[in-house]
Parts: structure tokens; C-alpha cells; sequence
């Protein structure tokens, strides 16, 4: 009998006897991740109540790994199996996780971000693409633009550099902001996304005889629904159209992943990371396809040159926040230039090696992102989010950690909103990465001794004389 694993734990022998069905254990761990949702937006202020808000993610977090174990686990009570058995199939489980899902976006999407202001820079490229205005050429406070100058001008952070977001996100910008320029429009336009992303990960599960209820690691995800529905971030449709071109590839809809696929790293450039493994797996016609519908992202922007890659360069170049190899680099001595240098060459290798040893284009773009999440001078806790659009496929428990850790990053934000001073405690990264580190090491160990006593078992049975 094969059992699902969650990070190389099998539930097997861990499942008590509830008191109630899995159905409604299911629903009272939806009702306290809602609950905790639901109070952010009471809290107010986000950057001063940045300790009340990490009190609720840590409660939502905690409901969220429960309810994770739970539609992992393959063991079931024989009470539940034989009512499952003599019973018309039902969709309850799934129809609880999209319901409970879709409630904890709607209650954030009328919010005003707060823990980031990308929000508004997407808002403020979108208004000049609705204008005409190429965003590349020039950052937001050149003088230039002057005539466009208001007040979400002075909500912008970093509006001296020129914008770092690809054409497909940029064209995005600007159809919300021809509708509506406001952060409840952007929010609103993540839903049929995020729709096709789910609709893309139920196809892969059903593809690989899994749950469909797994689609609850990624849609009750604290950090996917906070950062994409109350800040508003990007990363969702990255993930949603990654999800998308996984899912064609699958079916054997080439064009269409190659279309998709272009989307995604034209959304954000992440998805360059699973190149390697395509050419690996000879996706001739999918890169081919990418390609030309990527050049053809680019023609309504062409005239900025060589500055469409102004804002890009400066962000590789300065940016750096939570990472956790480059603190250590530079903590050893090694310069600015050279760590980055010696992160992006790691990256570079550790993609090959993945890209020539996963067994599939899912397993490569969770090896991929966790990797360059690893090596990366800058981890957001929204960059999270395609990696967690992975996670219903293959459970990980120290990703799963990982997901809820990240929010740690956001405990200087009180101070920072105060003095204008970022000054981060010595201790989050240890135990935001140890944490991730620990469980993932602990999740092998269990998982390897499972495997061994499973294979201990199975000689015996063999070789027992009849």
C-alpha cells in the first residue's frame, strides 16, 4: 500500500482517533485559519502592529499545517474507509478549501497595503502604460514626468529607479489601471488568475492519482493569501501561469505551455530558472514558442533600449534583504560584487544538477525556486509564493515551515516606520533558516528510517517459511 508522505513523515501511524469525521476537522481547522485571516484587517496599521500581526499569522499558520497533515495523510480510521466505500463520492473536502479560500481573500482584498509598497509602484507604471508612457526610460521622480507628479508619487519606494518588472506584467498594470487605478481593482484582478492556477494544479493532482483537497497547501497558505491579497503582490501570476504551462506541458499542449511559459518569465524572470531542464527534456517547440511570444511582449516597449534593463541591473546590483548564504558571505569578508558572484555561480550549478536529476518539471521547479530562494541576496517573503503554488504536488515539510517562518522578516518593520533605520535582530535568520533547516532535516531522517523499517518488513514477509 503506498502511503503519502508529507516531507518524508508518513502519517500512518500517526493518526489519533478524533472525535469528529476528517470532513468536519477539516472545516474547524478552515473556520480558526479564517478567524486569524479575518482579524488582520482590524489590527490597522501593519507597520505598528506589526507584533499583533505576526500573533494571527502564527495562529493562521498553525491551523494551516494542521489542515495540511490532514488531506496528506493517506491513513484513515476502517470506519471511514467503509463509509467511503458504501457511499456516493462527495466533494465536500474541496468545496470546504475553496470555500474557506476564497473567504479569507475577500476579506483582505478591501485592505490597503501596508507592509510593502510595490503595490503602488505597479499602480503608478500601469497609469503611465495608460497613458502611453514607456515606464522603462525613466525612473518615477524624473523630472520629465513631472506632469504626472500626485500623491501616489509619494507612496512609491525607491522612485529613483526606473522600473524593474518585465513587459507581460507591465501590460497587466495597465489594463487594471484603464478599469481602475486603486489596489482593490489589482486585488480583484488576481482572482481569475489564481482560478486558472488552481484549475491547473486539480489537473496535476488528478494526473498523478492525488487528492484533490491537496490544493489546500497552497490556497490556505497564510503567506499566500497576506501577501497576495492584502499587499497586492505580482508573484501570484507568476505562479499562475507557471502552474499553467506545467499543466499543458503535461497534456502534451505544447503551444499553449510555450505561451504560458513566456507569460510567466515575462512576469517575473524566476521561471528562466527551469530553461535548463527543458533543454534537458528537448522542449524545442514550447522554448521555441516562448521565445517568439516573449520578443513579441518586448516590441511595445522597444524604444526604451537599452533601458529596459536600467532598473533590473540596479536591482541586482544593491538589492539585499533576509537572504541567507549572502549575509554569511559577507560576514566572512568577501565584497558586495564578489558574493554575488559566488551565489550566482552556486546557482548556476546547483540548477544543472537538479535540472539533470528530477524526475519530473514539477519536482525540477520546486528544486529550482528553493535554490535560488537559498542563494538569492534578496528573499521577500513573497517570493514564496510560486514555490508554495508546488507544494500540493509535492509536500515538503520543511518548505511548509519555511512558508510561516518568512513572516519574521516583517518584526523590524515597527522600528524601521518610526526612525527610518532597517535594524534587524541577529536571531531572525537563524531561526527563520535553522528553523527550515531543522525540519527538513528531521522530515529526512523520519522519512529514511520509515523507508528502512518498510523494507525490513517486506524481506520478512518474504522469506517467512510457508
Amino acid at each position: 500500500m503506498r502511503v503519502a508522505r508529507l516531507g518524508g513523515i508518513s502519517p500512518l501511524s500517526l493518526y489519533p482517533a478524533f472525535p469528529v469525521s476528517r470532513h468536519g476537522l477539516l472545516l474547524l481547522l478552515g473556520l480558526l485559519f479564517l478567524a486569524a485571516i479575518s482579524a488582520i484587517p482590524a489590527l490597522g496599521d501593519l507597520r505598528v502592529r506589526t507584533g499583533a500581526l505576526l500573533a494571527l499569522w502564527t495562529i493562521a499558520h498553525a491551523a494551516y499545517l494542521a489542515a495540511a497533515w490532514v488531506v496528506t495523510r493517506a491513513a484513515r480510521r476502517p470506519d471511514e474507509i467503509a463509509a467511503r466505500a458504501t457511499s456516493t463520492p462527495r466533494l465536500t473536502p474541496l468545496w470546504i478549501v475553496i470555500g474557506v479560500a476564497l473567504l479569507a481573500r475577500l476579506v483582505l482584498i478591501p485592505s490597503q497595503p501596508a507592509l510593502s509598497e510595490d503595490l503602488y509602484r505597479y499602480l503608478w507604471d500601469g497609469r503611465q502604460g495608460a497613458r502611453g508612457v514607456n515606464p522603462y526610460p525613466h525612473a518615477p521622480d524624473d523630472p520629465s514626468l513631472a506632469p504626472f507628479h500626485d500623491q501616489l508619487l509619494e507612496r512609491i519606494n525607491h522612485r529613483h529607479v526606473p522600473t524593474i518588472y518585465p513587459p507581460a506584467a507591465e501590460l497587466f498594470f495597465g489594463a487594471v489601471a484603464r478599469i481602475e487605478p486603486s489596489p482593490r481593482a489589482f486585488k480583484l484582478a488576481m482572482l481569475p488568475l489564481e482560478a486558472g492556477l488552481w484549475i491547473a494544479l486539480l489537473f496535476l493532482l488528478r494526473r498523478r492519482g492525488l487528492a484533490d483537497d491537496r490544493l489546500l497547501l497552497f490556497a490556505w497558505n497564510p503567506l499566500v493569501v497576506i501577501e497576495s491579497y492584502g499587499s497586492g503582490h505580482l508573484d501570484l501570476m507568476t505562479a499562475a501561469f507557471l502552474a499553467l504551462a506545467l499543466a499543458m506541458s503535461e497534456a502534451k499542449r505544447t503551444a499553449s505551455a510555450g505561451v504560458a511559459f513566456a507569460v510567466a518569465l515575462l512576469t517575473k524572470y524566476t521561471p528562466l530558472l527551469l530553461v535548463p531542464y527543458l533543454v534537458r527534456k528537448r522542449a524545442v517547440t514550447l522554448l521555441g514558442v516562448a521565445a517568439a511570444v516573449s520578443a513579441l511582449f518586448y516590441l511595445p516597449f522597444g524604444d526604451a533600449g537599452a533601458s529596459l534593463w536600467k532598473g533590473l541591473a540596479t536591482y541586482t546590483a544593491h538589492w539585499e534583504f533576509n537572504g541567507s548564504l549572502y549575509p554569511l558571505l559577507r560576514a566572512a569578508g568577501a565584497t558586495v560584487k564578489t558574493s554575488r558572484l559566488i551565489l550566482a555561480a552556486a546557482l548556476a550549478v546547483a540548477a544543472l544538477w537538479i535540472s539533470l536529476r528530477a524526475r519530473s518539471a514539477t519536482g525540477a521547479a520546486l528544486g529550482l525556486y528553493t535554490a535560488y530562494l537559498l542563494a538569492s541576496p534578496t528573499v521577500y517573503p513573497w517570493y514564496l509564493v510560486p514555490l508554495a503554488a508546488l507544494l500540493p504536488l509535492h509536500p515538503n515539510a520543511g518548505l511548509l515551515a519555511f512558508s510561516g517562518l518568512a513572516a519574521l522578516s516583517y518584526f523590524p518593520l515597527p522600528t524601521y516606520h518610526a526612525t527610518g533605520a532597517w535594524t534587524e535582530p541577529a536571531w531572525i535568520r537563524w531561526v527563520e533558516y535553522g528553523g527550515f533547516a531543522a525540519v527538513a532535516a528531521v522530515a529526512a531522517w523520519i522519512g529514511r528510517r520509515a523507508e528502512a523499517q518498510a523494507r525490513r518488513a517486506a524481506w520478512a514477509s518474504e522469506t517467512r517459511p510457508t
